[in-house]
């Protein structure tokens, strides 16, 4: 349906929400959406429109009864349930999607006026509104804030209209409550004469002068211009971003070992020259990567270098970790991640860096440049099946990571998992991995990693022994040293990985400690979320732990060394059959739907089931 376009500059939010809500049917322009750019945005408009008068004949009757028919006595719940009771929804990531579901639903049947929501509603899921409203077309941390881009802006803006019910459908646009309350002032202020003769009026033109309302130094604001601007402008321009998936990668070959084939695939992504030669560039860095771990093996092989120049005194990690010592500079998979044979005393990172240099770094403007490495086919070894076997998590550090988990303790394994699985830093904060006193280092770090790191110089001692407070900082203080702060778990995994692959850099980890506290609470969700104070980031929370145990489902395919299968995939049920119950008590139908796609996981052939 057509659009109208309305810039609102003298009503504060709540007043122009209100406005909207009255009249009949015909004359109201909701239900509408308010699209927020945080989730605790959405929290505080909802509040704000708590106590507004958005409802009319029996629409408070109905909802009353419609909210009767579920239970609200668990986390977000009571305070949802009275912010809609006055016909307002509260729709982002961090609700339940139990509560999103029925939002919608209520939506739909327009026993809700308005819904507060985020912009990740205009993409994905079909709620369609009378009426769009923006309080704000700036995006972005404070005082880095940029104008909307067009194609973001004419998504939010296309919610507005139903197909069905509406001849056109509204957007209203506001302008930041400082402006609105210094054009109400001024209009105040110019009814008064300028050049007044009364003394009454003169006293009153004083007082306004001195309660003129300013705009604020730290606040960025936003105009009719730039509105106006962002309704004319075209969608922006689609473009591939990021690397392609290693898992894609893995499968491509799998299909064909033919490179040109991919080199093809890459050219047809939406980049311009510049960036579509660093893709080309990056899919060459990734055979390498796979070739030095002993995923594929490239035809042509790889020029050999020069062992006189290699440092026979550098660091090599350990046989368990990735590489051996070997003269033979061949790669040959072994053990877990595909561990490699590499020249006597040459480590995994030199190879890497060195073999991804040629041809592109250290000649001499005087020096004919060596022909650059390109090879043209590259044919899977066994151990490439591990990687199409894992969806959830990078596979390269997937495998990586299942390597190391046999000697782990339960609380290192469910570290090492949750680690991969990212969280918005508005949630990090409250489930960081506490501290040694706390949470006690187990074997995998105390047995291996520890001894790695220090020995390959990747961390120092401080990093690696938690001192108390009060002593590091006196030791700080005192020689004039910046705090040490000691690794995680995650955080020495993530450096060991990285010394291994350096050619691998679209990981994401992060210490989090969510399901192992969770666990600790005897698997009480809705305790554990009240203790936390994450009633309003829950749904975050629980799509964490459905991921986690699709992730578990995935590592259980493998049997890591050092650990009977026997007692892995135990320890794995164990954990997932704990986290499972759970969840089932806080949405039983989106648990059953996630545990539906556990059940089509391939079957491990023997070499991908057994790693040892």
């Amino acid at each position: 349906v057509p659009l109208t376009f309305n810039w609102v500059g003298d009503m504060l939010l709540t007043e122009q929400i209100e406005q909207m809500a009255k009249g009949d049917d015909e004359s109201r322009t909701t239900p509408s959406l308010i699209f927020c750019f945080n989730r605790e945005e959405c929290w505080n408009v909802a509040e704000q429109l708590k106590g507004k008068k958005m409802l009319a004949g029996d629409q408070q009757a109905r909802l009353a009864e419609e909210l009767k028919g579920h239970d609200w006595s668990q986390g977000a719940g009571p305070k949802l349930r009275q912010i809609l009771q006055r016909g307002v929804g509260v729709h982002h990531a961090g609700i339940l999607p139990k509560y999103r579901r029925i939002v919608e639903d209520l939506f739909q049947r327009k026993l809700l006026s308005v819904a507060t929501c985020t912009e990740t509603l205009a993409a994905g899921i079909n709620l369609p509104a009378r009426s769009v409203v923006v309080p704000n077309i700036l995006k972005g941390p404070p005082g880095k804030k940029r104008l909307l881009d067009s194609s973001t802006a004419h998504q939010i803006f296309g919610r507005a209209g139903r197909p069905q019910f509406d001849d056109r459908g509204h957007v209203f646009v506001l302008a930041h409550e400082d402006d609105v309350k210094i054009a109400r002032w001024k209009e105040q202020y110019d009814q008064i004469p300028e050049k007044t003769k009364d003394p009454g009026l003169m006293k009153a033109k004083k007082r306004l002068k001195k309660k003129m309302p300013k705009r604020r130094s730290n606040v960025q604001y936003w105009n009719q211009e730039q509105f106006e601007k962002l309704c004319a402008a075209q969608p922006g321009n689609l473009y591939s971003k990021g690397e392609l998936p290693w898992r894609l990668l893995a499968h491509m070959l799998d299909a064909s070992s033919d490179v040109e084939v991919l080199r093809k695939l890459v050219g047809k992504r939406l980049m311009d020259d510049k960036h579509g030669e660093k893709a080309q560039e990056s899919l060459e860095n990734m055979l390498m990567v796979l070739w030095r771990a002993g995923y594929v093996t490239l035809d042509p092989e790889p020029p050999k270098r020069d062992e006189s120049a290699v440092d026979n005194n550098a660091e090599q990690p350990p046989s368990d970790v990735g590489a051996s010592e070997n003269s033979d500079a061949k790669p040959k998979s072994s053990g877990l991640f595909g561990s490699i044979k590499l020249a006597k005393g040459e480590s995994l990172s030199q190879a890497i860096t060195e073999a991804l240099a040629k041809g592109s770094s250290g000649n001499k403007s005087n020096e004919p440049k060596e022909p650059v490495y390109r090879p043209r086919y590259a044919h899977p070894t066994l151990d490439m099946q591990k990687l199409m076997q894992l969806r959830g998590v990078n596979p390269l550090y997937g495998i990586f990571l299942i390597g190391h988990m046999g000697i782990a303790d339960r609380n290192e394994r469910i570290q090492a998992m949750e680690s991969v699985l990212e969280l918005p830093r508005s949630v990090g904060y409250h489930v960081h991995v506490p501290g040694h006193d706390q949470l006690p280092p187990g074997p995998l770090a105390t047995m291996r990693l520890d001894e790695h790191l220090l020995r390959l110089g990747l961390a120092t001692a401080e990093e690696l022994t938690e001192q108390p407070r009060d002593e590091a900082d006196r030791h700080n203080l005192r020689f004039g040293e910046e705090r040490v702060f000691v690794l995680s778990l995650a955080d020495k995994l993530r450096r060991l990985f990285d010394y291994d692959f350096p050619g691998v850099h679209d990981v994401r980890t992060g210490s989090v400690w969510a399901a192992g506290e969770l666990l600790e609470f005897g698997g009480d969700f809705n305790n554990y979320i009240t203790s936390k104070n994450l009633q309003k980031q829950e749904g975050v929370i629980f799509r964490h732990l459905l991921r986690l145990i699709l992730l578990i489902a995935e590592f259980a395919q493998f049997t890591p060394p050092d650990v009977s299968q026997e007692e892995w995939r135990g320890d794995l049920d164990e954990i997932s059959a704990k986290l499972t119950e759970s969840c089932r008590q806080v949405d039983p139908s989106s648990t059953e739907k996630t545990l539906e796609q556990t059940l089509h996981q391939p079957s491990p052939s023997d070499e991908g089931a057994s790693m040892v």
